[in-house]
């Protein structure tokens, strides 16, 4: 049955851990942070942060749905768009690391899924008037970023020392990856709302498809350079699959 409200999403998110969790499935690593933030954009607009509330809990729902129907066309062996396809494969690799993991989930999800979840919501000019809202997320993962990037540093010890080595003037890898992705997600939107017909969109959308695979790709296999440091990470990455699972869940 298809999610209506944020209840709905939370639960059926808490579904996907527990057979994550249950099977030793990387596939839980997304899923637990996605929860996370579902559950902070909730808290946020139960207090009132957004200037429309019912229209935020209307484009979780939307963005939601796009996940949940990407990871359940997967399961019955069927073909997602390529940014999930690639993004769910990778799951059977066992030297991917947990970082390139939530990348790769994150890459599909907010590059691809946001900006066409956004104009579904709002379509033409009245995309536009979504924007304050859709940019006031940032604020609300930002506040956790902090607080994946100190689970990431339990699951792999000298985590927080590489990310201050390359984080920016102000931000870590994962925040860093979710706000330029959030950004580029709100040039897709507006793209995808202007569409003039179904055809075009669709046009639209397997393009942006395209182009947001291709860099799960660059995620997937990157330079020499980085390849070796992440097979160094992963090396040294703690506990379990269900282990790291629950500390993602910590957040």
């Amino acid at each position: 049955m298809a999610v209506t409200n944020f209840t709905e999403v939370i639960h059926r998110l808490e579904q996907i851990i527990v057979l994550a969790k249950a099977n030793e499935s990387p596939l839980g690593y997304f899923a637990a942070l996605y929860y996370k933030m579902t559950l902070a954009v909730r808290d946020a607009v139960e207090r009132g942060e957004f200037e429309n509330g019912s229209r935020m809990e209307h484009l979780d729902v939307a963005f939601a749905r796009r996940y949940f129907e990407a990871f359940d066309t997967w399961q019955a062996g069927g073909s997602p768009t390529e940014s999930w396809r690639i993004a769910f494969e990778v799951c059977q690799d066992e030297q991917v690391t947990v970082m390139q993991h939530l990348l790769m989930g994150m890459n599909a999800h907010i590059n691809l899924d946001l900006g066409i979840a956004a104009a579904s919501v709002r379509q033409r000019d009245a995309i536009f008037g979504l924007r304050k809202d859709f940019m006031h997320v940032n604020k609300i993962i930002e506040s956790l970023t902090n607080q994946t990037q100190s689970q990431l540093a339990r699951i792999w010890l000298p985590f927080d020392w590489l990310d201050r080595l390359f984080r920016t003037e102000d931000e870590g890898w994962v925040g860093f990856s979710i706000s330029a992705a959030r950004g580029a997600s709100w040039k897709a939107a507006q793209l995808v709302a202007f569409a003039p017909d179904r055809f075009s969109e669709q046009a639209i959308i397997g393009e942006l498809d395209k182009s947001v695979a291709f860099f799960a790709k660059k995620i997937y296999e990157p330079g020499p350079w980085l390849r070796w440091m992440l097979r160094f990470m992963r090396g040294w990455e703690m506990g379990s699959v269900k282990d790291k699972i629950e500390a993602l869940e910590i957040i």
